[in-house]
């Protein structure tokens, strides 16, 4: 079962920051993590052999507006400290290393500890750089 070390909330004024999930985690069955509020939605399965998944596809939205960005890493190999802010404040620093994953909810900041491979998926269509991001100190 799941212990409170290998899925871990991160929250501040009732704003969820982040999910970070160990690679450890081993709740079995078909669980989503994120809120279900949340833009990105955060689903792990773990599932016996030979069960199975009928064929399906997901339907488009018709609209959406103001929609926030959220950033899902993965940490393929390697290790990487992630700074959560809040109000453009550090609120907590995490290690993560391979196998952990995290679903960004917030402003943050990514120092590489080792060599590392990151998966990392957010919402696009990409809007290039300049817009993409606001940089701060």
């Amino acid at each position: 079962m799941t212990n409170k070390k290998n899925l871990e909330r991160i929250e501040v004024n009732g704003q969820v920051l982040a999910l970070i999930v160990k690679s450890e985690y081993n709740e079995p069955g078909y669980n989503f993590v994120s809120p279900v509020e949340f833009p990105l939605q955060l689903g792990i399965s773990i599932r016996k052999g030979g069960e199975h998944v009928k064929p399906h596809m997901h339907l488009a939205f018709n609209e959406l507006h103001n929609i926030p960005v959220q950033e899902f890493l993965y940490i393929k190999s390697g290790e990487a400290e992630i700074s959560l802010f809040y109000n453009k404040e550090r609120h907590k620093k995490t290690i993560l290393k391979d196998g952990d994953m995290i679903l960004l909810n917030c402003a943050h900041e990514v120092r590489f500890l080792k060599d590392t491979k990151i998966i990392e998926v957010k919402q696009g269509p990409y809007r290039g750089k300049d817009v993409e991001k606001e940089y701060f100190e």
